[in-house]
């Protein structure tokens, strides 16, 4: 490779660097490194809203990067003190090609608009946004800047995603009817990871919303209406005013005019001894088959006298160990933030447009129907549970 991107990443908790998780590195920080080993990129930058926890960041950064044997080179805003703007000095000083924005969902249009406005390509952590405004701001302000602008929605390259969207589109299961998502984390996410935000968000607008955006990109069908129900019981107990649990029901069209259903059960106060972060599994009906995937038994089950039982995921983030000891990392999860630095080679390239990403890609534009669903799912969750159609539906 010839391009080496800058990079600026703007958060430094958990999906930057594995803040706060045992034994995760996080993805962002691997991803980026593995580009490094690769020659795709240069220079990388990493701003928070505070010296002390950019510098923490860094110092993850550094430690992922000599377990892999890959230069720990990292500049960190703000260099002392406190500033919610370092960010801004950041893209100013270090001036990067493009950005990684991994803060808490409140603040992501606060943060991409700017960066947009300046020209750097925006990748965004999952959701895009929490409601429609704050996403067409971003929508406009990536859209009069012309760069490449996404969110990181990495089940969309998930192995078994893949089948499913290849199960519908080949006609397998014929004529999709309905879907049933169930995806839950364990209580210490809100509890104690996101407890500084967790009010800002809701379990479906942080969570759920993954299956949103695979249902629509592998049917292509749009949402039409919402329903939601939801449960406050052990959170607020932690004065954690938000939703321990949240279920909705999405009605799509398909093109044809029938109805297509999905029921979402979500909840993130699973138990501490739960086997896995994320139990997850998805289930959809067709009128000729059905496609059942259990994504939290992948087939590896990891027993230890100290750690109790495990069943991890080896096809998200994992790290393996290479011939010459060195760490080396993998995943879909890794995948799909390379992929963005792909696509912002190519489009710097002229080898791809902005309107052919928008075709394949999880861009700000694609996005906005599963920003629409997530308000749609609060406003119904906020009026007593009455159905809500989605703007802009027919």
């Amino acid at each position: 490779m010839t391009d080496r991107l800058r990079v600026l990443v703007v958060g430094g908790g958990m999906y930057a660097a594995g803040r706060g998780m045992d034994g995760y590195y996080g993805t962002v920080a691997p991803a980026l490194l593995e580009e490094r080993r690769a020659g795709g990129v240069g220079d990388i930058a990493l701003a928070t809203t505070s010296a002390r926890t950019a510098h923490a960041a860094a110092r993850d950064m550094d430690a992922i990067a000599e377990a892999m044997g890959v230069d720990e080179r990292c500049k960190v805003w703000p260099r002392d003190g406190s500033d919610d703007g370092a960010f801004l000095y950041a893209a100013d000083e270090f001036e990067p090609d493009c950005a990684i924005i991994v803060v808490p969902d409140h603040l992501h249009a606060v943060v991409t608009a700017p960066l947009a406005e300046r020209g750097i390509h925006c990748l965004v952590v999952k959701p895009m946004a929490g409601t429609l405004a704050d996403a067409e701001t971003m929508l406009a302000a990536a859209k009069n800047a012309g760069i490449v602008a996404e969110v990181e929605f990495h089940k969309r390259l998930d192995e078994s995603n893949l089948m499913l969207r290849d199960a519908i589109i080949s006609g397998r299961v014929g004529t999709p009817l309905y879907a049933t998502v169930e995806y839950s984390q364990r209580k210490t996410i809100p509890r104690d990871i996101f407890k500084s935000w967790a009010e800002r968000t809701s379990i479906f607008q942080y969570l759920a919303v993954h299956y949103v955006d695979l249902i629509g990109w592998a049917t292509g069908y749009a949402p039409q209406r919402v329903t939601a129900w939801g449960q406050k019981e052990y959170l607020v107990e932690y004065d954690i005013d938000t939703w321990d649990s949240i279920q909705a029901v999405i009605e799509w069209r398909r093109p044809d005019g029938g109805s297509f259903v999905s029921t979402h059960i979500t909840n993130w106060i699973d138990p501490e001894t739960t086997t896995a972060t994320s139990d997850q599994r998805i289930s959809i009906v067709g009128t000729d088959g059905r496609f059942d995937a259990d994504q939290k038994h992948r087939g590896v089950r990891v027993v230890s006298d100290t750690a109790g039982v495990s069943d991890p995921n080896p096809y998200f983030t994992g790290a393996w160990q290479r011939e010459d000891g060195k760490l080396e990392f993998k995943g879909y999860g890794v995948a799909s933030i390379r992929r963005f630095l792909d696509d912002v080679r190519a489009f710097r390239a002229g080898a791809v447009s902005l309107s052919a990403l928008d075709a394949t890609r999880p861009t700000f534009s694609a996005c906005l129907q599963s920003v629409a669903v997530i308000e749609a799912v609060h406003r119904s969750l906020a009026e007593g549970n009455v159905p809500v159609k989605i703007e802009g539906s027919s």
